[in-house]
């Protein structure tokens, strides 16, 4: 790319962050949860849309697809993955609880196998199986700020939900790193699968413990003027050595999170990844969208596929959750709380689907299904949630 292509993609960049921001603003009282309308920036503005039409009247290939947009997103997952691991740190995984993290195990791997059993009906194998994946994970950005508002944090049956969530995310980067493994191996036998699947949890188990050990031991040395870069060049040293070893680049961002959030300084960093992804935490689920053919959400197969993925996300997602509230709650109202606010799949589903889409074992249909699926489960489990939540306290007032 020559020098003007460069500042267009930053233009781009900026239009593109700044519309979203906007949009996010604007709808915040309405409790929209902000990747709704970040993906809508993205879809709207898309070189498949809008962004078409405003480069032909502008006569400036200004709304593409390049390879700056495509940097900037990498970027921007691996660091609200990062994020992510910093708020959970490892105590959380490890003070979550027997029936927290049965939730957790059983709430992912149910949507994982149920979404991979219809699909595999009508795609290929790989196609199937990371479908399967992507209806794994919750995401409790969409209920977060519901949370926040009624200021549930120290409520019990939120609780369960909080930790069975931490749990929820190492599960499901274990499902996933299990797909990529069978996927690249093209082992379909019972034994195979079962040993791919032992090789990944033990390999996933040393390289976890020895980060934990190490990570926080190494920021805690490192001066305070240096120990943001530090954090930054652990984090992508691991992520090369992740990546050499076979497994996603995500992965790593979320094992390096858990482990700098154990160091002395850890709250020094998670105010440094606070204002980058303040910057730049949204351009991942914008360039989702942009990469999405809106068109394609009016197909007819795109519409049915997409609501029947929806629905057993959502049905094998409580059913996997509820019998452990209920345990943990010993009250019907508040477990039926704690399972909705498990629903949407939001962040996780997007990324996995991206890694699928990039590495071109997904097509666009097959995107546009799973945004269908995250952006559902989202809207479908913050409205829930929020309403059960309301209605507890009603009868507890």
């Amino acid at each position: 790319m020559n020098s003007d292509q460069v500042y267009l993609a930053l233009l781009e960049i900026f239009i593109l962050v700044t519309v979203a921001q906007g949009l996010k603003v604007a709808s915040s009282k309405a409790r929209v949860p902000p990747l709704i309308m970040e993906l809508l920036t993205g879809l709207i503005l898309s070189p498949f849309a809008l962004g078409s039409f405003l480069n032909t009247i502008t006569g400036y290939q200004i709304f593409t697809i390049n390879s700056y947009l495509i940097l900037f997103s990498e970027f921007s997952v691996i660091l609200l993955i990062f994020a992510s691991g910093l708020e959970h740190g490892f105590k959380s995984l490890r003070t979550s609880g027997t029936l927290a993290s049965l939730a957790a195990t059983f709430g992912a791997v149910l949507p994982f196998v149920g979404v991979f059993l219809y699909m595999s009906r009508f795609v290929s194998f790989n196609v199937a199986i990371l479908m399967g994946a992507a209806s794994a994970a919750t995401s409790l950005a969409a209920v977060a700020s519901i949370i926040e508002g009624e200021k549930l944090e120290n409520e019990r049956y939120v609780k369960i939900t909080l930790s069975a969530a931490a749990i929820d995310d190492v599960v499901a980067f274990i499902i996933l790193s299990v797909s990529l493994a069978i996927i690249d191996s093209g082992g379909l036998t019972f034994f195979d699968v079962l040993k791919i699947t032992l090789t990944v949890v033990i390999s996933w188990i040393i390289i976890f413990f020895a980060s934990v050990f190490i990570i926080p031991r190494i920021i805690s040395v490192v001066s305070d003027s240096l120990v943001v870069d530090v954090s930054l060049l652990v984090l992508f040293v691991l992520v090369t050595i992740m990546i050499t070893l076979g497994f996603s680049p995500i992965i790593a961002a979320f094992i390096a999170g858990v482990a700098i959030a154990e160091s002395r300084k850890a709250e020094r960093i998670r105010g440094m990844v606070k204002t980058m992804i303040g910057i730049f935490g949204s351009l991942f689920f914008i360039s989702i969208g942009a990469q999405t053919d809106v068109f394609t959400f009016i197909s007819p197969s795109v519409l049915i596929q997409g609501t029947i993925i929806t629905l057993i996300a959502v049905a094998l997602k409580f059913a996997g959750i509820y019998p452990f509230a209920y345990l943990y709650n010993r009250d019907g109202k508040k477990a039926l709380a704690s399972s909705l606010g498990m629903i949407p799949r939001g962040e996780m589903g997007l990324v996995i689907s991206s890694i699928a889409f990039s590495s071109g074992i997904f097509d666009q249909v097959d995107l546009s299904e799973v945004i269908f699926m995250s952006l559902a489960t989202t809207v479908i489990g913050a409205i829930a949630f929020e309403r059960s939540t309301r209605s507890i306290m009603k009868t507890e007032a």
